[in-house]
């Protein structure tokens, strides 16, 4: 599957907030080498990746600052890393297409930006939830090859439990903000989750 069709999924989750679903689908979605990605992630040190504690990163959402003095925002485009399982291209697609919704979002302006831990706890709940709910049946992908004579790799269900696992545990900022975000989503859902981080630039305390 392509990244733009990969990337087609994540987009129908968002649509609140000044931001529709259209808005999110028109930003071009590139698949680069390691080379590139980290080329442009040198050049945009001022992205939230660059605190990032992972040994490499995997995706990158361009953006620049628009005319005028409120704040705006453009999204150029998203960046993916090349070579890697369409599950996991899936999931960092729905990581880099959340930054793009706070980055054209009008309640966050470069003015006045999230905190790291709530941004990047918003992208990986994200992420989270579409290893989860986003993508087409194990059952229903697997049977395209079930011709194939190789069955010493990791099945699609094996991939997507580690997936979801390398998130649910991360140390770092990562994994503290998205398990703040997972407990609020188990609260609120995360339509309520989105509106109240718009309002307030935090996640709800914890009760």
């Amino acid at each position: 599957r392509s990244a733009n069709s990969l990337y087609g999924g994540p987009c129908t989750k968002k649509d609140k907030g000044g931001v529709t679903r259209r808005d999110l689908k028109n930003i071009p979605v590139v698949v680069v080498g390691m080379e590139a990605l980290n080329d442009n992630l040198r050049q945009h040190s001022s992205s939230a990746h660059s605190g990032s504690t992972q040994i490499m990163t995997r995706g990158l959402c361009l953006s620049e600052r628009c005319g005028g003095d409120h704040g705006n925002v453009g999204v150029t485009a998203i960046l993916c890393l090349s070579g890697l399982p369409s599950d996991l291209t899936a999931s960092i697609l729905a990581h880099e297409a959340t930054h793009a919704w706070i980055k054209l979002h009008p309640n966050f302006p470069y003015t006045d930006p999230l905190p790291l831990k709530v941004e990047e706890g918003l992208c990986q709940l994200v992420a989270h939830l579409f290893l989860n709910e986003g993508l087409d049946p194990v059952e229903f992908r697997e049977s395209s090859h079930s011709n194939s004579t190789d069955d010493s790799g990791p099945t699609d269900e094996n991939l997507r439990q580690y997936f979801r696992f390398c998130i649910e545990t991360d140390e770092g900022v990562y994994g503290e903000g998205f398990r703040l975000a997972a407990r609020a989503y188990s609260k609120m859902g995360i339509q309520e989750l989105l509106y109240y981080v718009a309002i307030n630039h935090d996640f709800p305390p914890l009760q």
